[in-house]
C-alpha cells in the first residue's frame, strides 16, 4: 500500500466518522429517545470506534507509527471486540423494533451479550498466549484470526437477518414489511464489505458500506418518527394522508374503498376515573387491538389513530360484509384483549364506515360519512346503556 493511498484510506475513515457524527448529533437533539432509539446510537457509536481503530491499524501496517507485537496485538483485540459488539447491538435493535418483548430485560440482555464476552476472551487469550496462530511473522493476522473476528459477529447478523425476513412476511408487521427487509439485508451486504475488506485492504469497503446503508437506515428511522404515532406505534394522520395519496394515485377511480372511523365509549370516564395514565393504557391496548384484527385479515386494512380515542381504517374491497365483518372482529379482539389484561373497566368501541371510488374529495365526503355513521352507532350505545 503506497504511502498517498494510505492517507486516502484514513481520510475515508474520517469522512464516515464526521457523516455518523451529525447523525448522532441529531439523534442526541431528539424529544422522544426510546430504548430502540438509544440502541441504534450505540450501534453508530461502534462504528465510529471502529474507523479510528481502523486508521490505527493503517497507520501501523505502514509503519507511519512503528509497529510492536503490543500495538498490533491491542489493535486487532480492539477491532474484534468493536465487531462483535456492533453486531450484537444490531441484533437488539432488530428484536426492539420488532416489538419482542424479552429484549426488553436486562437479564435477557445480558444473555444476548454472553457470546460477546466469550470471544473477547478468547480473542485476548489468544494473543497473550498463543499469539502464532493469530499473527503471522510479519505481524499479519492469520486466516485462524479472521475466523475468530467473524464467527460471532457472523451468527449474531445471520439471526438478526433471518428474525427480520420473517417479521417482514409476518401479518401483524405487513405495515412495515420494506423497513423489515432493509433491515435484514443490510448486515449482510455489510458483512459481505467486510470480508472482501479483510483480504483487499485497499479499498475501504465496510467504511463505505456500512456508512452508507446506516444513514439510509438513519433516513427511514426519521420517517419512523415522524409518520408513527408514539403512544401507538401505528401510523399517525400524516402517514394516513401520504398513503390515502398513494393508493387513490394507483387506483386512478377504479377501485372502491372503505373507510372506517372507530371511537372509544366511555373513554372520558375512564380518564376522570382511573387518570390519564391508565386512560393511554387504554388507548395502546386498543390499538393492540387494532393491530391485531386487521393483521389477520386477509385484505390487509391500513390503521392509523386520527386522535385522542379515535382511529382510522381504510380498506381497499367492494363486499361491505366483508367490512362488517372486520367490524365485528375488531370489537371481539378489543374485548379479549381487555378481559385478558384484567382491565377494570370495560373497553369497547362504536365504528362508522362509508365506501368512496374516486379522488380525494371522494375520500373527504367519505371520511365526513363515516364520522356522521359512528356518532349515530354512539348514540345507540348511549341509549342502550341507559336502558339497562
Amino acid at each position: 500500500m503506497e504511502l498517498n493511498y494510505a492517507f486516502y484510506y484514513i481520510e475515508a475513515n474520517v469522512v464516515c466518522i464526521l457523516i455518523f457524527a451529525v447523525m448522532l448529533g441529531r439523534s442526541w437533539r431528539g424529544v422522544d429517545r426510546q430504548e430502540r432509539q438509544r440502541v441504534f446510537d450505540t450501534i453508530m457509536i461502534c462504528h465510529v470506534i471502529y474507523f479510528f481503530s481502523d486508521i490505527i491499524w493503517v497507520l501501523l501496517l505502514e509503519k507511519i507509527i512503528p509497529p510492536s507485537i503490543l500495538s498490533v496485538s491491542l489493535v486487532n483485540i480492539s477491532n474484534s471486540v468493536i465487531i462483535c459488539y456492533l453486531s450484537c447491538f444490531w441484533f437488539s435493535y432488530i428484536e426492539l423494533i420488532g416489538g419482542a418483548k424479552y429484549i426488553k430485560h436486562l437479564s435477557n440482555r445480558l444473555v444476548i451479550q454472553l457470546p460477546t464476552l466469550f470471544s473477547t476472551l478468547i480473542v485476548s487469550l489468544m494473543f497473550l498466549f498463543f499469539r502464532d496462530k493469530v499473527l503471522g511473522d510479519d505481524m499479519v493476522p492469520t486466516p485462524f484470526y479472521y475466523f475468530l473476528l467473524f464467527f460471532i459477529p457472523s451468527t449474531y447478523v445471520v439471526c438478526a437477518s433471518i428474525r427480520a425476513f420473517m417479521r417482514a412476511f409476518q401479518k401483524e408487521h405487513y405495515i412495515r414489511r420494506f423497513n423489515f427487509l432493509v433491515y435484514a439485508i443490510y448486515p449482510i451486504v455489510v458483512a459481505i464489505f467486510g470480508l472482501i475488506q479483510s483480504v483487499w485492504l485497499r479499498a475501504p469497503l465496510f467504511c463505505f458500506g456500512s456508512t452508507i446503508l446506516m444513514f439510509y437506515i438513519y433516513i427511514l428511522s426519521i420517517e419512523n418518527m415522524v409518520s408513527i404515532d408514539p403512544l401507538t406505534k401505528l401510523n399517525n394522520r400524516t402517514q394516513l394522508k401520504r398513503y390515502v395519496d398513494t393508493e387513490l394515485s394507483k387506483s386512478n377511480g377504479k377501485d372502491t374503498f372503505f373507510v372506517l372511523m372507530m371511537d372509544l365509549n366511555n373513554f372520558k370516564s375512564i380518564n376522570d376515573k382511573y387518570g390519564h395514565m391508565e386512560g393511554d393504557v387504554a388507548v395502546v391496548r386498543t390499538a393492540d387491538a387494532l393491530r391485531k384484527a386487521c393483521a389477520m385479515n386477509e385484505l390487509h386494512p391500513f390503521v392509523a389513530r386520527y386522535g385522542g380515542d379515535e382511529f382510522i381504517i381504510v380498506v381497499q374491497t367492494e363486499e361491505r360484509e366483508a367490512v362488517e365483518e372486520l367490524c365485528k372482529y375488531i370489537k371481539k379482539t378489543l374485548k379479549r384483549l381487555n378481559v385478558y389484561a384484567e382491565a377494570p373497566y370495560e373497553l369497547t368501541a362504536c365504528i362508522g364506515y362509508a365506501s368512496f371510488k374516486g379522488g380525494l374529495p371522494d375520500y373527504r365526503n367519505a371520511v365526513a360519512a363515516a364520522d356522521a355513521e359512528l356518532y349515530k352507532a354512539k348514540a345507540i350505545f348511549k341509549s342502550q346503556t341507559r336502558k339497562s
